[in-house]
């Protein structure tokens, strides 16, 4: 024993300095962690459009099978009383933009106020009736990146 403190209690808890340094190496580990995590969930969040354009595109044949014929509406697909058919998620809007009786053009634009709408890179999408799958957005957006 020195000066009435014993050995074993002068070794406990941490040191103001040891607590900064943790403190710092957390932030770190946020400042890295925290952009790949959102843009990870950014792009998760694009198959929310990615199944429902799939959905839509499912749909659009079975009522060209049985009508002989596209429809123009997402109201003659099934999607409700409106002109647009929100996604499952409800980060998207879907509609068909070409009105033609034989071929379609299926696009996923985000809802204004959600956070896909932020999404700058890979901001809406398309599917056409021969299969080909459209993106617009940011100038290094392509189909192949987004979808």
């Amino acid at each position: 024993m020195k000066n009435g403190i014993s050995e074993r209690n002068r070794h406990q808890g941490f040191t103001l300095i040891e607590l900064l340094i943790a403190i710092a190496i957390v932030g770190i580990i946020t400042a890295i962690a925290l952009p790949s995590y959102s843009s990870y969930m950014e792009n998760a969040r694009r198959t929310d459009a990615k199944v429902i354009l799939q959905e839509a595109a499912g749909e659009q044949i079975r009522f060209f099978s049985e009508y002989n014929r596209y429809a123009t509406s997402m109201t003659e697909l099934g999607y409700g009383d409106d002109a647009t058919a929100l996604s499952d998620e409800g980060l998207y809007f879907v509609s068909v933009s070409n009105n033609s009786a034989t071929s379609f053009l299926l696009t996923a634009t985000p809802v204004e106020g959600e956070v896909q709408a932020n999404d700058t890179d890979c901001a809406s999408f398309t599917i056409s009736s021969s299969e080909i799958k459209g993106v617009t957005g940011a100038f290094s957006a392509t189909p192949d990146r987004c979808w």
